[in-house]
């Protein structure tokens, strides 16, 4: 229910923000996700956001943003993961619905189903991050490959985060998914 009244109303709010309809229906799918989060723990993208804003004064959720897709695209390792991103894709951006029903006249593999839907879900985010005008690259607030280790280091510290991804994310994972945040 919050992906999808958040999903549905972002843009609107961010281009219109007097719509108090749609500001309402952010607020309750932010209200809904804030009481997931206490049932459902977070994992990667918060466990490689943290040290972004506690070393360079990033708010949490511009950090959030930036390392989102790679994380996601990661944890697409594991089938679990890519199957419950496959199953946002249309709940989070309901344009999808028509794109994904032409895919199944196509595919006909569950697996390859999934990846091509959770594909897309990236890419959604990716675009709306564009959209909505949020440069999503470490670079755009002063983050360089000098600062990847120290950043990595610092990540490997947020354990109660790390163990609850569907992946396990390594010192090595955590340089490279910076290094491609970059």
């Amino acid at each position: 229910m919050s992906v999808r009244l958040l999903g549905a109303n972002i843009e609107q709010v961010c281009f219109n923000g007097d719509d108090q309809e749609a500001r309402s229906n952010m607020l309750l799918g932010s209200l809904y996700a804030g009481m997931a989060f206490a049932n459902a723990p977070v994992g990667g993208v918060h466990a490689l956001a943290y040290p972004i804003g506690s070393h360079f004064k990033v708010p949490h959720g511009l950090s959030n943003a930036m390392m989102l897709p790679h994380v996601m695209e990661f944890n697409m390792r594991s089938k679990q993961a890519t199957q419950q991103y496959a199953e946002l894709a249309p709940i989070i951006f309901p344009h999808l619905q028509d794109h994904m029903q032409g895919a199944d006249l196509q595919i006909q593999e569950d697996e390859r189903k999934h990846t091509l839907y959770a594909g897309k879900l990236i890419e959604e985010l990716v675009v709306l991050s564009h959209k909505l005008s949020l440069d999503i690259k470490l670079q755009s607030v002063g983050i360089s490959n000098d600062d990847v280790a120290l950043l990595a280091s610092e990540s490997m510290k947020q354990t109660r985060l790390l163990q609850n991804n569907p992946v396990e994310i390594t010192l090595d994972d955590a340089e490279s998914l910076y290094e491609r945040a970059l």
